[in-house]
């Protein structure tokens, strides 16, 4: 009885087990082709975009191959020999992967690699564009000479600053048509590229229809979407994923913009893949069902070691670096107490990289790229001592905590271990040797580690900085100018807008009569915090983050509104020299806001000077020129600031044209105990006078350099001997009451 009962007892649980068993695998088959379905999209997308950014990246490399070339041919530009020419032309064609490559003069001839006939309008069109865009890439095309299709790219030649020809290409799809194939989805599906407005460019297949949203225009979407709806947000560059049902079956469609010519690349996959691995599901869940019992505690073993190596690939994926095998960052800041500790807080943190990495990978690939980063690794494996640590932490850049003593040793052990990975980590067979930086920040206090590791950042860049001993220390001043620099950056807006510059103006005098004849503008920050910061601590960052431009612009439009007072209030004017920023040179609104600025407070032109910096001239000769034509049409004067300050060159004074010069004060300095001096400045003098241009002195600050400068003819004289640059209060009592005019 005993027995019947345990046999029934166990028939009943052995049932229920089997009806909840089959119950979950039910349940579970069914979430998991939702899920499945879910992640057949993700996959999809995920697909799409890798095949979207493998063809971008394909067609930047051509561009770039095709740039490189056009750098050559730019090298011998003009060319002398034709032949020459179209040799090394047939030569980049075998090389490379191009079909074809030629050269479009500005003015209309043309070299190839191979004969071919190219109708005069095509020529045309690939010259205009790549002169007016400097590059170039086509729609689909056909060849001239077999009709089969191809993609047009081109480079604009340069010469001097300025397009001079066109080097295009004739590319075959099928150097793309690989990339278009979905692998990761078995090979179900494919990928396609079209304009933004449906016509297809490039497909694994070839195409046979003309525009993408007209075969879409029938089919039956699972969402609300209609054609005009995919339309719109084709034109608007937007990612999205789509499914519908055509009449080859239910498919997904995902739309994702590509860099160029505002393509799109649309990857589709069929939903039979979907339905496969479904079905493949259900018999995997029947087997399982069948098999439970058998299997129940080979299961438990199974998950118990699943959970063992589940925790150890948690851990190699949180610690590990899975490139080298060493540390990654998170297990450096781990551990990075305990290590410190065990150095008894004589330590040192080292960031280093390998500097210009990029072009390893560029010239070798990525495979020797990554090579070097294990060598690299192996290397500070060796190195190191059990107690010290190092990781990877992106990229080529490594983190080491060592031990440290005293700087003069330790720069040598540094010294030791940058020679040992230039001997052991440079690429082989390869003319390229690795050059290391190291930024060190010596441990002297208990601050967390992130504010350490970002002390050494700032060493690591003054290394980068150096052309020797790239191996440089943390020192406090770094971080107090970074933070300076930060605090005038964050409150520079402010300051503008509140009106905390102030323009003084510094006269201009007559070396033969001393009266006053004209004024140079000057910035002054006035921040309430501080008080008056002086230019050199502001002005060269503000050349940097570029609002230059507008503090620029904000004096000489203060300029311009006091000149425009001083005639209302009856007060004799002078010409007033605003000062320009290099960066101006480049813009192509300088001009046109000096015009709107001036014109807008109807002052003459010829009262504003603009004052250019010798620098930025000779190191812009072209573009000065072009500038100081365009302002000498318009009626404003243009000076040459700081003459002599190290940048003279003759050629600028052959090829601009300047109404006036202004020496350098560190060009007279000195000049008194130096006869050799007075004979160059009383010669720069001459030779400049004798262009008919006006010379001012600038620094004048002893009666000594006034009568020397006076006798070997300056013009005007600017400095504190003369007085101070002054508020504009001040200034104005300096200038006469205008003459009457006469009725």
């Amino acid at each position: 009885m005993v027995q019947r009962i345990s046999f029934r007892l166990f028939i009943f649980i052995f049932m229920a087990a089997a009806l909840v068993i089959g119950t979950g695998v039910a349940l579970y088959w069914r979430q998991v082709s939702h899920i499945l379905e879910r992640d057949v999209k993700t996959h999809v997308a995920a697909a799409g975009e890798e095949a979207a950014a493998d063809f971008n990246r394909l067609i930047q490399t051509d561009q770039q191959i095709l740039e490189s070339i056009a750098l050559t041919v730019e090298d011998t530009y003009p060319w002398a020999d034709p032949r020459r020419l179209t040799e090394f032309l047939k030569r980049q064609t075998q090389h490379n992967y191009f079909k074809l490559l030629g050269v479009i003069t500005e003015n209309g001839s043309i070299h190839l690699s191979s004969p071919y006939e190219f109708s005069p309008s095509f020529l045309a069109d690939v010259k205009a564009r790549t002169l007016e865009e400097g590059h170039y890439l086509s729609v689909r095309q056909a060849d001239p000479v077999d009709g089969e299709d191809v993609l047009v790219q081109s480079a604009a030649i340069m010469q001097d600053g300025r397009p001079v020809g066109a080097l295009f290409a004739l590319q075959q799809p099928e150097r793309y048509r690989p990339l278009l194939a979905l692998s990761a989805m078995g090979n179900k599906g494919y990928s396609m590229v079209v304009q933004s407005d449906g016509v297809p460019v490039l497909g694994y297949y070839k195409t046979s229809f003309s525009n993408v949203f007209d075969l879409l225009s029938h089919a039956d979407f699972d969402e609300d979407i209609t054609i005009s709806g995919l339309r719109s947000s084709v034109q608007n560059r937007e990612h999205f994923l789509v499914g519908y049902q055509a009449s080859t079956g239910h498919r997904f469609l995902h739309f994702i913009p590509l860099q160029i010519n505002g393509w799109y690349l649309i990857s589709a996959l069929p939903t039979t893949f979907v339905a496969q691995q479904a079905q493949h599901l259900t018999w995997l869940s029947f087997l399982l069902f069948i098999s439970v019992f058998v299997i129940f505690f080979a299961l438990i073993f199974y998950i118990l070691h699943m959970r063992d190596y589940s925790n150890r690939q948690l851990f190699n994926t949180a610690f590990v670096d899975q490139l080298t095998g060493a540390d990654n960052f998170n297990r450096m800041c781990e551990q990075f107490p305990e290590k410190l500790a065990a150095l008894n807080g004589q330590a040192a943190l080292v960031i280093f990289d390998i500097n210009k990495f990029k072009v390893i990978n560029d010239l070798h690939g990525y495979e020797r790229g990554n090579q070097v980063l294990q060598r690299v690794a192996r290397v500070l494996r060796e190195d190191l001592s059990p107690d010290e640590s190092f990781c990877r932490s992106t990229a080529d850049n490594f983190i080491l905590l060592l031990k440290y003593t005293d700087r003069k040793s330790f720069r040598g052990r540094i010294h030791n271990l940058a020679t040992q990975l230039r001997r052991d980590c440079t690429v082989a067979d390869s003319c390229l040797m690795i050059d290391v930086a190291f930024g060190v920040y010596e441990v002297k206090e208990n601050i967390p580690f992130y504010i350490m590791l970002d002390r050494a950042h700032l060493a690591l860049e003054n290394a980068k900085k150096r052309s020797f001993d790239k191996c440089q220390f943390y020192d406090d001043s770094d971080r107090k100018r970074i933070v300076a620099e930060k605090q005038i950056e964050n409150t520079m807006e402010a300051a503008l807008d509140h009106g905390d510059f102030a323009v003084y103006l510094q006269p201009k005098c007559d070396f033969a009569t001393g009266q006053m004849r004209g004024a140079e503008a000057l910035v002054r920050w006035n921040r309430m915090s501080e008080g008056i910061v002086r230019p050199d601590d502001f002005i060269p960052i503000f050349e940097k983050n570029g609002f230059i431009l507008r503090l620029d612009m904000f004096i000489l439009e203060s300029v311009a509104r006091l000149l425009a007072a001083w005639q209302v209030k009856g007060l004799q004017t002078v010409p007033v020299a605003v000062n320009f920023s290099r960066l101006h040179l480049n813009d192509a609104r300088y001009i046109p806001q000096m015009l709107r600025l001036v014109n807008k407070y109807n002052v003459p032109h010829e009262m504003i000077e603009v004052e250019l910096t010798e620098s930025v001239i000779f190191n812009n000769l072209t573009r000065a020129q072009d500038v100081i034509t365009r302002l000498h049409n318009y009626g404003f004067s243009v000076a040459m600031d700081d003459f002599g300050s190290g940048y003279s060159s003759l050629n600028v004074l052959k090829s601009l044209q300047f109404d006036s010069i202004k020496l350098d004060k560190e060009f007279l300095a000195g000049f008194e105990d130096n006869p050799h001096a007075h004979k160059v400045i009383e010669g720069a003098v001459s030779m400049i006078k004798s262009l008919g241009i006006q010379v001012v002195a600038e620094g004048v600050e002893t009666r000594d350099q006034a009568d020397f400068l006076r006798q070997t003819g300056c013009d005007l004289a600017q400095g504190y001997f003369f007085s101070r640059p002054l508020p504009i209060e001040q200034f104005e009592t300096l200038l006469k009451p205008a003459s009457p005019q006469q009725p």
